[in-house]
């Protein structure tokens, strides 16, 4: 569809260029039994596999009535079969999927309630607005239904809540902090990549997605599993969330951060309904890693790698931070007593990091040493403007060359049935990354990422065996982790990212502490096949539950190898003249701001 201004604010001064077509992404469905393509007939009826992202600059999606686009939240299929009719006849032959704007089907949607993420509605009528040139893939004729079955079910229903407030997410793309062309977990380009680089290409027109755009906190409260369960047709019901959970209320300029409290409860509503979360986690595990209790549960266990970590309540500190941080440093040294069996020297000033859970990218973390300090980081970051945080974690301070960070990605972490001994995986990838300064207000400043070679010569001194010594302690440290996670979730997550301190301590040694259990949504830190391999991950764990009913016998989930090969992996290529987009450009009028 074009972008034409909706409700007759179009201009006849104003033409709307339409951006370059996008090339696609490979399918690895397998499209075969749809082929030859049929030729179509200006004016023949047909369903059409609507995707919303399919170009990011057009982004509107049909809703079931008026009401569900117009008040917030606003609830639509954003991407699944919707009614269309054709434009002009289609000829197969002069087909090119490089060059869909020009040569795919043209379609002209009928379905009477269209709606941005804002409230806005266009007018299905007005060609301008309702024209698109498609993928003949996602074309069924009317009375065809048979050839397509998820036109009645899907194999999977995707209900995907994410951001719709008047301001956009930051997409943070750049810098050596910055999340690369995935954008941030809360932004429309990352929910783009997860969509149209893995989920069409693997599933092709056989799931829907159920989108949710909430604008505030309070949005998530209006939602009940009890009522979008039934609103989900596929065989598998799938739960992503898209937002930043925060110990703050709601303000103007943080869009998708949101009450961690609500969205949490709207989480565990949706999963008793039967909708399982697979991005990021099952609720009760992912509040472990927003909140980073589990810091407290193992900084007293050595073999966990977590420094001594005690939790300092608000009260103790609206009252007095001053013995606050007393008794906070008197809980590390007793149980850095308890971990070590050796006595801290209580004559040196006790240095450590101060940090608050529910917290994104290193933003409340502090740094102190001695107990002034301290009583100062635990007031600056208890008492923020609109804070309703529970409590501020104080933890052993690490002296560390260097982090690296282990992707874990479909770990096994079972029984070898031969051996009779837990199995022993390992982590998909190991980056190298580092913060190479603390400023004047005790922030850790100056994030760099560097290749392994660099890390060695930079940051090791050029020993390659200490940094072999500290890569083999932090994957046994690792597979320890696993097992805690496990005893948290029974079921293992499809991903999980480890971020360990490590510094050298003589030739051929180094040690090795745990510093963060990072939740799926993290930044993939310059790993360009990261977003391949991880939302591979995460599709495939989306068919782990075995389905019931009618055709499940041929569902993804009876698959004897449930890691993989029912999913193809998305094959190389390099781009060739123009690629997907919607619509022939025919729309005019000021691009309507989104």
């Amino acid at each position: 569809m074009s972008n034409a201004m909706p409700n007759g604010e179009a201009s006849s001064t104003q033409v709307y260029v339409p951006p370059p077509e996008i090339a696609p992404a490979p399918l690895a469905y397998d499209s075969t039994p749809y082929q030859p393509f049929p030729r179509y007939s200006q004016g023949e009826k047909v369903y059409v596999f609507y995707r919303f992202q399919q170009n990011p600059e057009e982004l509107w999606f049909p809703t079931a009535n008026a009401l569900s686009g117009i008040c917030a939240p606003r609830i639509g299929y954003s991407d699944g079969w919707t009614t269309a009719e054709l434009v002009e006849d289609f000829d197969p032959d002069k087909f090119n999927e490089y060059r869909i704007r020009d040569t795919g089907v043209l379609v002209r949607y009928t379905h009477p309630h269209w709606y941005n993420r804002r409230g806005y509605a266009i007018d299905p009528s007005d060609p301008n607005m309702s024209v698109e040139s498609v993928h003949p893939l996602q074309i069924c004729r009317v009375g065809e239904e048979h050839k397509h079955p998820s036109l009645h079910q899907p194999d999977i229903s995707f209900a995907v809540v994410r951001w719709g407030g008047e301001t956009m997410c930051d997409e943070v793309k750049e810098g050596h902090g910055g999340w690369g062309r995935t954008g941030s977990a809360v932004s429309d380009p990352y929910i783009k990549v997860i969509f149209e680089e893995t989920v069409w290409p693997q599933l092709g027109p056989t799931y829907e997605v159920l989108s949710i755009f909430i604008r505030s906190s309070d949005d998530l409260l209006k939602l009940s599993g009890a009522t979008i369960a039934p609103l989900l047709k596929g065989r598998h019901k799938v739960g992503m969330y898209f937002l930043w959970p925060v110990v703050f209320h709601d303000n103007s300029v943080s869009p998708g951060y949101v009450n961690s409290w609500n969205l949490l409860q709207m989480m565990a509503s949706f999963e008793a309904a039967g909708i399982t979360t697979r991005f990021p986690h099952h609720s009760h595990l992912y509040k472990l890693l927003l909140s980073k209790d589990w810091c407290c549960y193992l900084g007293w266990d050595k073999s966990m790698g977590t420094p001594p970590t005690t939790k300092v309540p608000r009260s103790l500190i609206a009252n007095s931070p001053e013995r606050a941080a007393h008794q906070a440093i008197a809980a590390i040294q007793r149980i850095s007593l308890f971990r070590n069996g050796v006595v801290p020297n209580l004559e040196v000033p006790q240095k450590g990091i101060a940090k608050l859970g529910y917290s994104w990218e290193a933003t409340d973390v502090r740094c102190f040493e001695g107990p002034l300090e301290l009583a100062v980081a635990l007031k600056d970051l208890a008492e923020q403007p609109a804070s309703f945080v529970e409590g501020v974690l104080v933890q052993e301070w690490v002296n560390f060359d260097i982090e690296i960070r282990l992707f874990w990605v479909d770990s096994d972490v079972g029984v070898d049935p031969i051996t009779k001994t837990l199995r022993k995986p390992n982590p998909s990838k190991i980056l190298y990354t580092a913060f190479n300064t603390i400023d004047h207000e005790k922030r850790m400043r100056d994030f760099e990422r560097f290749s392994r070679v660099d890390a060695v010569a930079r940051c090791f001194g050029g020993d390659e065996a200490a940094m072999t010594d500290a890569e083999r302690k932090a994957i046994e440290m690792g597979r320890n982790l696993l097992m805690f996670i496990n005893a948290e979730c029974c079921e293992p997550p499809p991903v999980l990212r480890m971020d360990f301190m490590i510094k050298r301590t003589g030739p051929g040694q180094a040690v090795v502490h745990t510093g963060e259990l990072t939740e799926l949504g993290g930044c993939f830190l310059g790993w360009p096949e990261g977003p391949e391999v991880i939302w591979g991950a995460v599709l495939r764990s989306c068919f782990r539950e075995q389905c019931h009913g009618i055709g499940s016998e041929n569902c993804r989930c009876r698959s004897p190898h449930p890691k993989g090969p029912f999913l193809k992996p998305r094959p190389r290529w390099e781009a060739k003249g123009k690629g997907k987009g919607k619509g022939k450009g025919k729309g005019y009028g000021q691009q309507w701001p989104r």
